[in-house]
């Protein structure tokens, strides 16, 4: 018994640095990250850079996220929590598998390059599939339906809780036979 936890305590050794391993490689992947979104510049314009800000703003509202303020003057670089902004969107439409929507910040150079984007931008705000799959609830919920779990659904200010009951097989078999029969 006792060699038993000596393997169970080596194992757990062995998970615990796997986790340390795995947290530092996605700490210097983020500190890649953003030091590749602080160095994204080019050719822009107010109006280039603002075209791109209106459409920025109108797939935040599908977000129901804040606005981002509009450019008063056109920056060297441009700012990390906008470029954070447009990567949130990006990333919603990877997750929704709408290759169409999808744009690469470290290749814009000019307004071109931002109209494109904004393009795409607009597009994916304006896609039903696109607006569907963001009110989709995410995580267990599919889960929880097929395994009669209350799900919290709001409604209006008020959250209410609602029991899904899956059909039984015997209900089923009634159904079926009586539409036989009719």
């Amino acid at each position: 018994m006792e060699e038993m936890n000596k393997m169970d305590q080596e194992a757990l050794m062995d998970e615990d640095m796997l986790k340390d391993k795995l947290m530092m490689k996605a700490k210097e992947m983020d500190a890649l990250e953003d030091d590749a979104l602080s160095r994204v510049s080019g050719d822009f314009t107010k109006n280039g850079l603002n075209r791109l800000v209106d459409a920025l703003n109108q797939a935040n509202r599908v977000f129901k996220a804040p606005t981002y303020p509009r450019f008063d003057s056109v920056p060297e670089v441009l700012p990390p929590e906008f470029l954070r902004n447009l990567e949130m969107v990006n990333a919603a439409v990877t997750d929704a598998g709408l290759d169409e929507y999808q744009f690469d910040l470290s290749e814009i150079d000019d307004d071109g390059d931002l109209k494109m984007i904004a393009g795409k931008i607009d597009a994916a705000a304006m896609d039903r599939s696109f607006k569907a799959f963001l009110n989709k609830p995410q995580g267990m919920g599919d889960v929880q339906a097929e395994m009669d779990v209350p799900v919290q659904e709001m409604s209006g200010d008020a959250l209410t809780v609602a029991s899904v009951k899956p059909a039984k097989e015997e209900d089923e078999e009634e159904l079926f036979m009586a539409r036989m029969k009719a």
